[in-house]
C-alpha cells in the first residue's frame, strides 16, 4: 500500500510541476481558408501574415483580411512571405511566381517570367536585394529597379533539381542552402549571378544563425557550428549531430531558440526549444497537438510566439509568463490556504499539503475510526447540528473550503471538520456537517449552521462549545454563508440578514442595530489596514470603513460587462479581486482590469487565493497562477488612436490626416474603420466617440464607426478607447472633416429665397391691397348709389308732402277768393318745384343754396299766415356758405313742423329763427358727438320759434313727425348718431331743434 501511495504522490508532484502557456488556436474553423500553413510572417506594422496553400491572411489584432487570386494573388498557395525596407511584401507562391502587395493591394509581379522557376520555396531580403529560392535555382531582384531580375538554374553534378532550403546571412554574405546539392555563397557582384560551393551535405532542411552560432538542420538531427569555423570545412564534417526529427524552421524568442519539426515519416514533430545537450519538446506546454509544426514568427513587443502547422492551422502562444496554467489529475480545485511557505490545495477528492497528499479514502478513513471509538459522543441533529450522513462513501464527499489557522490546515467537508498540521498529519476530526467554517480572535473554531444557530468550540476534542441561539436575539446570526476575522472581530456574511460581527464573546447585526441596511450579502475579505470589502447577491461591492464613530459603506463602481454575479472575492494589497463567471476583475482606485480566455483564463474558476505576489485560482483539472505585481505594473498599450480607413457613401475615401477632410453636401454617410497599435488582447478594447467630449461619449459596437446622415458643417471626430486588459483610457482626436452645405442652404440661397418670398410676399399683397381698394371702392360705390336711392326715395316721399300741404295753401287762397295771393303763391311754387327737382338727385347742397331754398319755402308757407310769421336767419362769420355743404332737404321738414303745428292763431307775435354756427372741440356739443373723426370740422344748425312747443305734444300724443322720421333716417343712413346730430327741445315757449353737422 504504502509503494502505491508514493507513486501516486510523485504522479501528482510531476503533473503538478508542469505549466502550461496561454495559447489561442486558429484553424478554418475561424479565420483561415485553409488548415495547411506554410509561411508565418511578422511584418513591420505588427500585422501577422499566414501563407496557406488556399489563400493569404492578414491578421491584426481582432482584424483579419483574406486574400486570394481574383484579389491579385499570383497563385492561391503561398510557401514564402518577405518585406523590403519600403514597406512592399514579397509573396511567393508554389507554381505561379511572386506577388507584391503595396498601398494596400496585390498584384502580379511583372518580372516573374525572369525567374528560374515558379515554385517559390523561400525569400529573403538583404541589402537592397530581394533573394528568391525555387524548386529549381535562385533569383535576386535589386529593390532599387525591381525591373532587374538576375537569375541562375545551376547544373549539379547529380540529376536533380537545385531546391532552396534556405537563406542565410554570415558576416555580411549571403548563402543559400539546397536540399540535395549542400550549402552555396551567393555572388551578385558580376553581371550573372554566381555560385561558390562550400559545403556539399545533402538532405539540408534549414539554417538559422543567432548570437554568432550557425544552426543547420537535417534528417533527423541538427548542427551548430560558431561563425568563425563556417570556412573550415574541416569542422564542419567534425559536427556532432544533435535532436530529432526534421527542424524546418527556427525563430529567437527573447533568450530561447524555438525550432518548428515535422518528422515527415516519424510522429516526432511539434514545436522545441534547442538547448545546450539537445532539443526539448513544448507541444504540451504550449498546448499544440499537431507534430507536424513547420514555421514560427515571434513578436517581441507582445511576447507571441505563433507556430504554423500543416494540418491543424496556427497557435498564438502567450510567453509573457503572467497567466500559467499547472494541470493535475483532479476534476476541480476547490480552494487554497498556505500556512508561512507551506500552500494547501483542496480538491474534489482530497487535500495536498504542500507535496503531501491526503486522499478522500483518508478522510473516511479517519471518520470511520472516530465513530467505532465515539460511538455515543456523536452530534445529533436534534441539538441543531447540521444533518451527517456517516454512510457517504469516499468518492462522495463533499470537501467545501480549505482554512489556515496558526499552523495548522482546516478542512470543512460533508462528513465533518479535519485538522491537519503543515505536514500533512491530522490532528483533529469533529463529525460536524458544516458548510462554512471560521476562526474568533482568540483562536476559538466557529461553526455556523446555515438554518439554525452558530457555535464558537471553546474545545474541539472534546467538543465543548457555546450555543447562540438565532431564535434567542436578532444579534445572532443565521444563514450565514460567508466568515473572515481580522483583528479582534470576525465578520459573518448572511444571506438574507445582512452583516454581522463576533467581538469580545457576542454577536452584533449591523442592520437590527441600523448601522447598514444591505441584507442579501455574500462574500467578504480583508481590504486594507481599517477597511473590508464585501459583495451581495447582485453582484455589488462594498468597501466598509468598519469605525464605530465612523462608519461608512461605499459602492464600488464597476464593469458590469464583467460579468454581474460574484464567485469569489479576495485582495492583493490596495486592489480588489473579483471573481466572476466571465474571468477576474482587478479593481484598484476605479481602474478596472479584465482576464478571461483571451489571457489565457479558458476554464471554469471556482476559487481565488493571493499568496505574495502571485493569484492562484482553482479550476477544472488544474489551477492557474497570476502575477498580479507584473498584471497591476502594465504600461499604457495604446499610444494612439488612428484611422484607417474611410469609405464614404461606400466608397473608399483616401485623406490626409493633418488636413481637414472635406466633403461635398451630398457626401453625407461615412464608415470610418478605427484602430490602435497592435496589441496583444484586441477583444479587450472598447470603442466610444464623441464630437464634443464635454457632452459625453457615445458607446460603438465594434472599432467601426458608421455615422450615416449627417448634416452639413464641421467636425472633430474624438475616439476614446478603455482597455481592459489595462484598465487604462486613452481618448484623442482622430479626424476633422467637414461637409459642404447644399445650396439649398447656403446663405446666399436662403437669403435669394426670402428676397424672393419677400417680393413675392410685396407683390401679393400689393395685388390684394388693390383688389381690397377696388372692392372697398366698389361696396363703398354701392354703398353710396344705396343711400343715393334711399335718399331720392326719401326725397320722393317728402316732395309730395310738400305738394299736398302746398296744394291745400292754393287751395285756401281761392276759396277765400285771394287769387292775387294764389298766383303769386304759385309762381313760388313753381320756383320751389323747379328746385326740388333739379335738389332730387343731389344728396347734398352747398349751405347758401340750403338757405335759399329755405327763404323761398318760408315765404310760400308764410303767405298762408298773411306774413305774420317773422324769419331770421344768421350765419356765423366763421362759416364758409359756400364750402360748407348740408343734405339736401334736411331742414325743411322742421320749419315745415314750425308753420304748420307751433302757431296756432292765439300766438300774437309768431317768430322762426334760423342760425349756422362753427363748433369748436371746446364747445359743449363737440363733447357730445359720437366717436367725432380727428380731422373734421363740425357745425351747428339751430331752428327754434317761439310757438305752443311742449303742447303741441299734449294736443297731439299719437302724432309723430312724417319729415323728423324721415330726416333721422337720413342722418343714419349718413353715419351719423341720431342721438347726437339730432337734438329737439320742446318747451312751454316754443321749440328748439339742433343738429350737428360735419362741414
Amino acid at each position: 500500500m504504502r509503494w502505491l501511495s508514493l507513486l501516486l504522490l510523485l504522479l501528482v508532484c510531476s503533473l503538478t510541476s508542469a505549466q502550461q502557456f496561454p495559447s489561442t488556436h486558429y484553424t478554418d474553423r475561424d479565420i483561415l481558408p485553409n488548415n495547411t500553413v506554410r509561411n508565418l510572417f511578422q511584418a513591420a506594422d505588427g500585422a501577422l501574415w499566414i501563407g496557406t496553400d488556399n489563400g493569404l491572411v492578414r491578421k491584426f489584432n481582432d482584424r483579419v483580411d483574406t486574400y486570394f487570386k481574383e484579389d491579385g494573388l499570383a497563385q492561391n498557395n503561398v510557401w514564402a512571405i518577405a518585406q523590403d525596407p519600403s514597406g512592399r511584401l514579397w509573396i511567393g507562391s508554389y507554381g505561379n511566381g511572386l506577388s507584391v502587395f503595396e498601398d494596400g493591394k496585390l498584384r502580379v509581379f511583372a518580372g516573374n517570367s525572369n525567374l528560374p522557376d515558379q515554385e517559390v520555396t523561400r525569400l529573403m531580403v538583404h541589402d537592397q536585394s530581394l533573394y528568391i529560392g525555387t524548386s529549381n535555382g535562385i533569383a535576386v531582384v535589386d529593390l532599387a529597379d525591381v525591373a532587374s531580375v538576375k537569375s541562375i538554374k545551376p547544373n549539379p553534378k547529380l540529376d536533380e533539381p537545385f531546391i532552396v532550403q534556405d537563406f542565410m546571412v554570415i558576416n555580411d554574405a549571403v548563402y543559400v542552402l539546397s536540399y540535395s546539392n549542400g550549402i552555396y555563397k551567393i555572388d551578385t557582384s558580376e553581371e550573372q549571378l554566381q555560385l561558390e560551393q562550400v559545403w556539399n551535405e545533402k538532405y539540408l532542411y534549414s539554417a538559422h544563425v543567432a548570437n554568432d552560432t550557425i544552426y543547420f538542420s537535417g534528417k533527423e538531427y541538427f548542427k551548430k557550428v560558431a561563425a568563425t569555423k563556417f570556412s573550415n570545412l574541416e569542422s564542419l564534417r567534425r559536427l556532432k549531430p544533435q535532436g530529432q526529427s526534421i527542424i524546418w524552421d527556427y525563430e529567437q524568442a527573447g533568450d530561447q531558440l524555438f525550432a518548428a519539426a515535422w518528422g515527415i515519416y516519424a510522429n516526432d514533430g511539434g514545436i522545441y526549444v534547442l538547448e545546450n545537450d539537445g532539443m526539448r519538446q513544448r507541444n504540451a506546454d504550449f498546448g499544440i497537438a499537431s507534430t507536424q509544426v513547420t514555421s514560427l514568427a515571434y513578436d517581441q513587443d507582445l511576447k507571441l510566439l505563433y507556430a504554423g502547422t500543416l494540418d491543424d492551422g496556427f497557435y498564438e502562444i502567450r510567453l509573457d509568463e503572467n497567466v500559467l496554467f499547472f494541470p493535475n489529475d483532479h476534476e476541480q480545485v476547490i480552494d487554497f490556504a498556505s500556512v508561512d511557505d507551506i500552500t494547501a490545495a483542496l480538491y474534489n477528492d482530497g487535500l495536498q499539503i504542500g507535496s503531501t497528499e491526503i486522499p478522500a479514502e483518508l478522510f473516511k478513513q479517519k471518520q470511520v475510526e472516530y465513530v467505532a471509538q465515539h460511538p455515543n459522543d456523536l452530534p445529533r441533529y436534534e441539538d441543531y447540528f447540521y444533518e451527517l450522513d456517516y454512510e457517504t462513501r469516499a468518492e462522495d464527499i463533499v470537501f467545501y473550503s480549505v482554512k489556515s489557522q496558526k499552523d495548522s490546515f482546516w478542512v470543512n467537508a460533508s462528513i465533518g471538520n479535519y485538522q491537519f498540521d503543515k505536514s500533512g498529519k491530522l490532528i483533529n476530526y469533529m463529525p460536524v456537517h458544516a458548510l462554512e467554517i471560521g476562526f474568533t480572535a482568540s483562536g476559538q473554531l466557529l461553526e455556523p449552521n446555515f438554518f439554525h444557530g452558530t457555535r464558537i468550540y471553546d474545545s474541539v476534542a472534546p467538543m465543548n462549545y457555546k450555543y447562540f441561539d438565532e431564535t434567542a436575539t436578532e444579534q445572532n446570526p443565521r444563514f450565514v454563508v460567508g466568515v473572515m476575522r481580522k483583528g479582534e472581530k470576525t465578520y459573518l456574511t448572511s444571506i438574507f440578514d445582512g452583516l454581522y460581527v463576533y467581538m469580545n464573546g457576542k454577536f452584533n447585526s449591523y442592520e437590527a442595530n441600523d448601522i447598514w441596511q444591505e441584507k442579501r450579502l455574500r462574500f467578504v475579505t480583508d481590504f486594507g489596514a481599517d477597511q473590508i470589502a464585501v459583495s451581495n447577491e447582485d453582484g455589488d461591492v462594498f468597501i466598509l470603513n468598519d469605525d464605530p464613530e465612523n462608519f461608512t459603506a461605499t459602492k464600488i463602481n464597476r464593469n458590469n460587462a464583467h460579468g454581474s454575479t460574484i464567485t469569489f472575492l479576495t485582495s492583493y494589497k490596495n486592489t480588489l479581486i473579483i471573481g466572476t463567471p466571465k474571468g477576474v476583475v482587478l479593481h484598484h482606485d476605479g481602474r478596472e482590469i479584465f482576464l478571461d480566455g483571451e489571457q489565457g483564463l479558458n476554464g471554469k474558476i471556482h476559487n481565488g487565493f493571493v499568496k505574495g505576489d502571485t493569484l492562484l485560482l482553482g479550476s477544472d483539472n488544474g489551477s492557474y497562477q497570476l502575477k498580479l505585481a507584473d498584471i497591476l505594473n502594465q504600461e499604457n498599450r495604446i499610444d494612439r488612436i488612428a484611422v484607417k480607413s474611410i469609405r464614404v457613401n461606400g466608397n473608399t475615401r483616401s485623406w490626409n490626416p493633418d488636413q481637414t477632410l472635406q466633403l461635398s453636401s451630398n457626401e453625407n454617410a461615412l464608415e470610418i474603420q478605427l484602430g490602435v497599435e497592435k496589441h496583444p488582447y484586441p477583444n479587450k478594447l472598447t470603442y466610444h466617440y464623441s464630437f464634443n467630449r464635454a457632452s459625453g461619449w457615445i458607446p460603438m459596437e465594434d472599432a467601426t464607426l458608421s455615422l450615416p446622415s449627417m448634416d452639413s458643417g464641421k467636425y472633430r471626430l474624438f475616439v476614446q478607447v478603455l482597455d481592459s486588459s489595462t484598465g487604462m483610457t486613452v481618448n484623442q482626436e482622430v479626424l476633422a472633416f467637414r461637409i459642404a452645405t447644399p445650396f439649398y442652404k447656403s446663405i446666399w440661397f436662403i437669403a435669394l429665397c426670402f428676397l424672393l418670398v419677400m417680393g413675392l410676399m410685396l407683390v401679393y399683397f400689393r395685388l390684394k391691397r388693390k383688389r381690397a381698394k377696388q372692392k372697398a371702392a366698389q361696396q363703398e360705390a354701392a354703398t353710396k348709389r344705396i343711400e343715393e336711392v334711399k335718399m331720392e326715395a326719401l326725397l320722393s316721399q317728402m316732395n309730395p308732402h310738400f305738394v299736398f300741404n302746398s296744394l291745400n295753401s292754393v287751395q285756401y287762397f281761392i276759396s277765400n277768393d285771394e287769387n292775387e295771393k294764389a298766383m303769386r303763391y304759385l309762381s313760388i311754387f313753381s320756383d320751389l318745384m323747379r328746385a326740388n327737382l333739379n335738389n332730387t338727385t343731389k344728396p347734398f347742397l352747398r349751405l347758401e343754396e340750403e338757405i335759399d331754398y329755405l327763404k323761398k319755402y318760408i315765404a310760400l308757407e308764410n303767405a298762408r299766415f298773411s306774413d305774420r310769421v317773422r324769419v331770421t336767419f344768421v350765419v356765423d362769420p366763421k362759416l364758409s356758405v359756400t364750402d360748407t355743404m348740408i343734405p339736401t332737404m334736411l331742414l325743411q321738414p322742421f320749419v315745415e313742423n314750425a308753420f304748420v303745428h307751433a302757431f296756432p292763431d292765439r300766438i300774437q307775435s309768431p317768430r322762426l329763427d334760423i342760425s349756422f354756427e362753427t363748433v369748436n372741440h371746446e364747445d359743449t356739443d363737440f363733447q357730445t358727438i359720437a366717436n367725432p373723426k380727428a380731422d373734421a370740422n363740425y357745425y351747428r344748425c339751430i331752428i327754434k320759434d317761439n310757438g305752443i312747443g311742449s303742447a303741441s305734444l299734449t294736443k297731439n300724443k299719437r302724432h309723430t313727425s312724417k319729415g323728423t322720421q324721415l330726416v333721422e333716417e337720413r342722418l343714419s343712413f349718413l353715419g351719423y348718431d341720431q342721438q347726437t346730430a339730432l337734438r329737439v327741445n320742446y318747451t312751454a315757449t316754443g321749440t328748439t331743434v339742433i343738429l350737428i353737422l360735419e362741414r
